[in-house]
């Protein structure tokens, strides 16, 4: 018979913005939808292995209530209270994608801890992986503001150099903090909506620079991207995609502090 309780977890975690839908979660715990299917509806019973990738993408999961209904769906003791710099008050911890990044409530407001790239943008890309992975000696964390949870692989980056600085606020300002999230390399080849999410980072050889992108030419594989600063040393440039090591996309921004 179709297991109740691991229906309300998978529309829970659909909820929680920690999947799309039960496709992309059956996906994440390594199963075919078919399969996924046949476990939630009660066709193949549950077993140790599921249930461990399942706790694993949410610890905070009872086991023993998805087995048997007892309890709460989530362990209490997985929930905590950790203090984050927001406005020097203490933030309760909500939720963690399975990407890492992690999810704070204060009051009516949700705040996304990421981890923090130890190099700059428009700097040197001091790691010689395809991907921008962290090392826990270098890198630190940064905390935004945000309007929901969300899925997906999340970073911060710090702003340097004049080349996006106009002098507005729609501008990047050396010092600027920048949450950004990754766009994964299978979807490079669809049509990159860069007009609704114009500024991007972008790693390349040993650079990484944030810039707007302004046209993609999808029959060759080539992304063309812009300075904000209209001064002759920052001309367009074009690169292919097989040249690009890794895109992420600007979600907001984060202003320098000013101090006095």
């Amino acid at each position: 018979m179709p297991n109740d309780q691991l229906k309300k977890v998978v529309q829970w975690l659909i909820l929680q913005g920690r999947v799309e839908s039960q496709r992309d979660l059956a996906a994440q715990l390594g199963y075919q939808e078919s399969s996924f299917s046949q476990i939630v509806n009660g066709h193949v019973p549950l077993s140790n292995k599921f249930l461990g990738r399942l706790c694993m993408l949410e610890p905070r999961i009872n086991r023993q209530w998805v087995l048997q209904g007892e309890g709460d769906m989530l362990n209490d003791d997985h929930v905590q209270i950790e203090a984050l710099p927001v406005d020097d008050e203490k933030a309760v911890f909500y939720s963690e994608n399975a990407k890492g990044a992690k999810f704070y409530k204060k009051g009516d407001r949700l705040f996304m801890t990421v981890r923090h790239v130890p190099y700059a943008c428009f700097g040197q890309f001091a790691n010689e992986s395809d991907r921008l992975d962290p090392n826990d000696e270098e890198w630190t964390e940064e905390t935004y503001e945000v309007d929901r949870v969300a899925r997906g692989h999340y970073l911060s980056f710090e702003v340097k150099g004049d080349s996006m600085d106009t002098g507005d606020r729609n501008s990047f300002e050396a010092g600027d903090r920048v949450l950004v999230r990754e766009l994964e390399r299978p979807y490079w080849r669809d049509t990159i909506r860069f007009r609704e999410r114009p500024f991007w980072v972008v790693v390349f050889d040993s650079s990484v620079l944030i810039k707007q992108l302004i046209a993609q030419d999808q029959k060759n594989g080539t992304l063309t991207f812009h300075s904000l600063n209209p001064s002759p040393e920052y001309a367009d440039f074009t690169l292919c995609e097989n040249d690009i090591r890794a895109l992420y996309y600007v979600i907001k921004k984060k202003p320098k502090e000013v101090t006095f």
